[in-house]
């Protein structure tokens, strides 16, 4: 017998103090469905009960008083949780000192500590409201997506920004792949000559099965040998992958244009004697490759693989395809040209110079308070003034165009 439960959700039944082996009798569905649901709402109510406790641990700095080296590290060997799990549990519970709607709702077993996860990414105090009444009755799948590609202060009617969209892709292995995933990433960090996140480790993996080569292929030929399409209304860009249309950022479609093949329009009649077209003469890019020993241009990158070739000055400014204007790139530091981070910069004499997007030498340390306060004259010939240029740059709003 199932008892109808009281006012703080909790819910009592013949299956008190019964085992997970012991048979017994099938309960109604609706009790069984109401149990269910009163153990969810005080997973919740625990879970929202425990972020106020370890805001308090924080401020005490409890695990100090066990001698352990950090917060996380109380978590992992006193509440069992898992590294990950207990940086999240520490974030969420911070967040929620400043959203009492959100933490009234996982209080009360409204929204789920899933839930509450996704949300505490983007939700503000300001918006708050809006965000819970969009995610009321949704799935934590659900919300997930509806987060995806924000950021905080953004509602969830806003443009996503691709960019901005992080995917997680888990993979079991066995220890043999696993060691090799690590020698794999010591030996680009060796040629990069920096830490390799894992985007660019895959990234780079992916691109050497696919091109069934493991190197950087012809050097006559674009580096890029994926399909993107680009809607001639909306401007969105889209990557094949598997089957499926991958909504990817405006920069990726940027990379593209400097180094592509073209098949043209694919929306209509095609004509099927057609041969696509390189953005850059197999010829020429062959020789700016020679040129530049395979290797990114960019002082201190080592990269060697799927070096990419960039028009310094953009096409869509009348930047010609001569050995002048091109220039090999690794795939990161492309990157970092279409966004803004770095500028390419030429001298009158046709010297090339690299530059952070606040003129700084690249590779040089950020300036002092002082330093920037000083006049422009006064910094001409310092060690990090940025190089002279000539009639043009390259910047964040430049691109190569087709």
């Amino acid at each position: 017998m199932f008892d109808r439960g009281n006012d703080e959700g909790v819910v009592s039944s013949g299956l008190d103090g019964v085992g997970f082996g012991d048979r017994v009798a099938s309960p109604d569905w609706r009790q069984l469905d109401r149990q269910l649901r009163g153990v969810a709402r005080r997973r919740a109510a625990l879970d929202a009960e425990e972020a106020r406790w370890l805001v308090l641990a924080q401020q005490v700095e409890l695990h100090r008083r066990f001698g352990y080296a950090s917060l996380h590290e109380y978590l992992e060997r006193t509440l069992g949780y898992g590294p990950r799990a207990a940086r999240e549990r520490l974030r969420v519970a911070s967040a929620l000192q400043v959203l009492p709607r959100t933490a009234a709702a996982l209080a009360r077993g409204e929204q789920s500590y899933s839930a509450v996860r996704e949300l505490t990414r983007v939700v503000r105090q300001d918006t708050e409201r809006v965000w819970l009444d969009a995610a009321a009755g949704k799935t934590v799948h659900e919300i997930e997506t509806l987060v995806a590609g924000r950021k905080p202060g953004d509602l969830p009617g806003d443009p996503v920004d691709p960019a901005e969209v992080r995917r997680v892709v888990s993979l079991e292995v066995s220890a043999e792949t696993y060691a090799l995933w690590r020698d794999a990433r010591l030996a680009l960090e060796l040629e990069r000559g920096e830490a390799v996140p894992d985007d660019e480790l895959l990234r780079v993996l992916c691109l050497g099965m696919l091109a069934g080569t493991g190197g950087s292929g012809k050097r006559g030929r674009a580096a890029y040998q994926i399909a993107l399409m680009q809607c001639p209304d909306c401007e969105r860009v889209t990557q094949d992958g598997g089957g499926r249309a991958v909504e990817v950022p405006a920069t990726v479609v940027a990379r593209a244009r400097c180094d592509a093949r073209v098949l043209g329009r694919v929306d209509g009649d095609v004509h099927l004697g057609a041969t696509p077209t390189q953005t850059i003469p197999a010829p020429v890019r062959a020789a700016v490759v020679a040129r530049d020993h395979g290797r990114c241009r960019v002082p201190g990158c080592r990269a060697a693989r799927w070096v990419e070739v960039h028009h310094v000055q953009p096409r869509a400014q009348g930047g010609p395809h001569t050995l002048a204007n091109l220039i090999s790139l690794c795939g990161g530091h492309h990157d970092a040209v279409h966004v803004g981070r770095l500028k390419i910069t030429r001298s009158a004499s046709g010297q090339v110079g690299f530059v952070h997007a606040d003129g700084r030498r690249y590779g040089a340390p950020p300036r002092t308070r002082d330093e920037r306060d000083e006049p422009a004259a006064v910094r001409v010939g310092r060690a990090d003034a940025a190089p002279m240029t000539g009639r043009w740059r390259s910047g964040s709003s430049d691109r190569c165009g087709w």
